[in-house]
């Protein structure tokens, strides 16, 4: 009876379809990856792995937060202020759209001194290409958290198919093609796709909204995301400024390695990563039912860690035989991708966490432990490849990344303990 229970209620059906859809998605997205390791070669592909990096963290910082934001706020108004959705629609993707243009035309117009301060001024044709793909992919995440607010997960499942779809196809015939230049086009044509479908599941949902009242949410919306877009600015200079000296005091095959790697990170956490916009939904739209979200937490907490324990013990048992899919210029990727695996323990069970400081409202308090978590991860990086000579710097940079996320996690929960101490201590 308790089965079928779970098995017909909304968090496992939406569930299902971030696991299953979004899943697929990851994996044609993986399987481009291995696609264009082995057209590129280690070295060139170290020089995708630049650009693409840059992208993740920049292109998080491109939304101003609001692919959080608008996933908290448009479930708390299903719930309260039916009448308010158009109106939030309207005003996240605006703050977004606005805030990743100048992010864009800032990346276009730096592409040059950008290039030659990471000494290779080949990519000056790379990063202009860059700030379109920010461009597309900050609007997207933005529309997949209002679509994650919506609880339209199945439109999100068949959207993240379609854009994995069309990066597997396009990433082998413009990779061949036209080497780097190709793939960047690859993955810049994906981002494109995934606009358009979700521009289209957000209009389709729309159509099913009951009359509404037109109210700017603007300056609220800017206020509450700001502390998460100093949180993303926080982890995009940081990790770029370690993905820099790691390019710098070791090589640029040291960065191939550990991007070829950290597409593994993503595998083993594929599950978590998959639910996390359903878990800032349901938390959000929670809040004021203690026994409700207290469960849904804990539930989460539990299915973070199981399924990613599994993958993670997994990955880390054929690190070589996953290794020798890039060829023989990866043989070094097997010690960088075992070391990598153990950031995931952890991070999977930080996300649960943050999205619950961001469904109790308290931003900053996830800025603060994201700010320290990122300072670490550069000290270290940097003392542990000056000490080395630069040898083996993607091992070193794993093991910061190790170190870093452990100290995270633990500041997260002990933080969370201590305002839920507070917030008993308080109440009548």
């Amino acid at each position: 009876m308790g089965l079928s229970r779970i098995r017909h209620s909304a968090l496992w059906r939406d569930s299902f379809w971030a696991v299953f859809g979004n899943g697929l998605g990851y994996a044609m997205l993986l399987a481009a990856g291995v696609i264009v390791a082995r057209l590129l070669g280690r070295e060139v592909y170290g020089e995708y792995g630049v650009v693409k990096t840059t992208m993740i963290y920049i292109g998080g910082f491109a939304t101003f937060g609001m692919g959080f934001t608008s996933t908290k706020y448009i479930a708390q108004s299903i719930e309260s202020h039916r009448d308010h959705l158009r109106s939030l629609i309207r005003d996240t993707q605006w703050i977004s759209f606005c805030f990743s243009v100048v992010v864009a035309l800032t990346v276009f117009a730096f592409a040059r001194p950008l290039a030659c301060f990471l000494e290779a001024p080949g990519l000056v044709v790379c990063f202009r290409m860059l700030s379109l793909i920010i461009l597309a992919r900050s609007f997207g995440t933005t529309q997949t958290g209002i679509l994650s607010g919506l609880k339209r997960f199945q439109a999100i499942a068949v959207n993240g198919m379609l854009s994995g779809g069309a990066m597997l196809v396009l990433s082998l015939l413009l990779t061949y093609l036209a080497g780097l230049e190709g793939a960047l086009a690859s993955l810049l044509l994906s981002q494109v796709v995934l606009v358009v479908a979700n521009a289209v599941s957000i209009r389709r949902a729309e159509q099913t909204f009951e009359p509404q009242t037109d109210v700017s949410f603007r300056r609220e919306l800017i206020r509450f995301s700001f502390p998460i877009a100093l949180q993303e600015s926080s982890f995009t200079l940081c990790n770029w400024l370690a993905i820099f000296i790691l390019t710098k005091l070791s090589s640029v095959g040291e960065v191939a390695l550990y991007s070829a790697s950290a597409q593994w990170n993503a595998v083993i956490t594929i599950i978590p990563g998959l639910l996390v916009n359903v878990v800032l939904s349901y938390l959000s739209g929670s809040v004021s039912d203690q026994v409700a979200h207290r469960r849904t937490l804990r539930a989460m907490l539990g299915v973070n860690f199981l399924c990613t324990l599994v993958p993670f013990a997994v990955v880390y048992v054929l690190a070589s035989f996953i290794s020798s899919f890039y060829g023989p210029t990866f043989s070094g990727m097997p010690p960088v991708l075992r070391v990598l695996t153990f950031v995931t323990i952890f991070e999977c069970c930080s996300q649960v966490f943050r999205s619950e400081f961001i469904a109790q409202g308290r931003p900053w308090t996830i800025f603060m432990i994201r700010l320290v978590r990122d300072v670490l991860l550069v000290a270290l990086v940097l003392l542990l490849l000056h000490r080395s000579g630069g040898a083996n710097g993607a091992v070193y940079y794993a093991l910061s990344m190790v170190v870093a996320s452990v100290c995270h996690f633990v500041l997260l929960v002990g933080v969370y303990k201590v305002q839920s101490r507070k917030s008993v201590t308080v109440s009548p």
